[in-house]
């Protein structure tokens, strides 16, 4: 940025491209970020501004690029929230027809012999789902 310019949202440019570089730079930094808040107990939930490039003072600074190609922080975030951060899991009961789960919050359908039942997870509480 220009020393003369004061206000960030005075400084307007003709083009800001997105180079490779940036792009593994915010890549690791929203990565960084978005782990952080994640592991954080209090946080619950996370905003952003720009999911498209261009979105304020024409800066690269979205998951997708101005043609819509998505950029690595996208594929990033994606796989953080459907693959590391999902539970997809498979359990046996024990003789009573109890079984232990460890799931992320969220809100999950959960089926045996044919019967399946919505459930909600939420704080670190213990919930006891009664199939058929």
């Amino acid at each position: 940025m220009p020393e003369h310019i004061v206000d960030l949202n005075d400084w307007q440019v003709d083009e800001w491209p997105s180079t490779p570089e940036g792009e593994e730079r915010q890549k690791n930094q929203i990565e960084e970020m978005y782990r952080t808040l994640f592991e954080h107990p209090l946080v619950e939930a996370i905003t952003t501004w720009d999911f498209k490039d261009g979105a304020w003072l024409k800066a690269p600074s979205g998951f997708v690029r101005l043609d819509n190609s998505p950029k690595p922080s996208y594929h990033m975030l994606k796989k953080l929230i459907h693959e590391e951060w999902s539970t997809n899991t498979e359990v046996t009961t024990d003789e009573n027809g109890f079984a232990t789960v460890e799931a992320f919050k969220g809100e999950y359908e959960i089926s045996a012999d044919g019967k399946s039942a919505a459930v909600s997870f939420t704080d670190d509480e213990q919930v006891v789902i009664k199939l058929g």
